[in-house]
């Protein structure tokens, strides 16, 4: 988990260092960070149960 956390706070730092770049990013951190979504997930988000916009 750690190993996730400074790979995720690498990228985020990358990223606002240079917000054109596109970033190359593990899928496991990515997926860390938020990038992928459940079926689940999104059916809330259709269904309007979701706390959070995305």
């Amino acid at each position: 988990m750690e190993y996730l956390k400074a790979a995720a706070l690498k990228v985020e730092q990358q990223a606002l260092e240079n917000p054109g770049l596109g970033i190359p990013v593990d899928p496991d951190v990515a997926d860390y960070m938020g990038a992928f979504f459940s079926e689940e997930d999104l059916a809330d988000v259709i269904e309007g149960g979701a706390d959070e916009e995305i």
